[in-house]
């Protein structure tokens, strides 16, 4: 009996040094996988937060430019609205040395010269063409002006009963229509907008930047 009471005994403490292994051994699988779980948290998180980091940064870079890009704008509009108020000037002092009438035949020329490149020499002396102002700038158009456009560009050049609306400059076309050159001065501010925008940008802002 005694023999069995020390067996079962030693079995007993067996038993309990194997399940106190075990558990052991099941906390430790545990609390290292707690770790895993919360090492892998605090990375997915600081993954999270330097991704919304550089998304905030990225969004508010983006809105500087787009808030420097409209100021840029409105400044460059305006400066081109204070720059055809300023063709008033011009028609009465003239530019560089230049009347305006001076001006006036320069635009004209240089139309009519546009088109008549494009004609057959033999043909362009039979172009007609008329000259489209502004009822404003028609009184500097004078029939001697226009006879001696004709003569450099080689065709007629006559001045149409048409009038437009436009601060100054002119219209230049065949007679029949078919050709057309703008050469009045929102056209041509037009046309040489990315050369001058980037002018205006440099003196406005980039001039302040240095």
């Amino acid at each position: 009996v005694e023999r069995i009471k020390e067996e079962a005994k030693e079995e007993q403490e067996r038993i309990l040094r194997e399940a106190r292994a075990q558990v052991e051994e099941l906390v430790k699988n545990a609390k290292a996988d707690i770790e895993e779980r919360k090492k892998r948290f605090i990375e997915a998180e600081s993954r999270k937060a330097a991704e919304n980091k550089e998304r905030i940064i990225r969004a508010k870079r983006l809105d500087a430019k787009k808030f420097r890009w409209d100021v840029e704008e409105k400044a460059i509009k305006r400066a081109f609205e204070e720059a055809l108020k300023r063709v008033q000037r011009v028609k009465e002092e003239g530019f560089r040395g230049k009347s305006y009438p001076g001006i006036l035949a320069g635009l004209i020329k240089d139309a009519a010269l546009s088109i008549t490149a494009g004609s057959e020499r033999s043909s362009s002396s039979e172009l007609e063409l008329e000259v489209v102002l502004s009822a404003e700038d028609a009184q500097f158009v004078t029939g001697e002006m226009l006879k001696e456009i004709s003569g450099e560009v080689g065709c007629e050049v006559r001045l149409s009963k048409e009038r437009i609306k436009t601060v100054g400059g002119v219209i230049v076309r065949r007679s029949d229509g078919r050709i057309e050159v703008n050469n009045t001065f929102e056209e041509r501010m037009k046309r040489l907008y990315p050369g001058l925008r980037e002018d205006i940008v440099k003196v406005l802002f980039r001039a302040r930047e240095e």
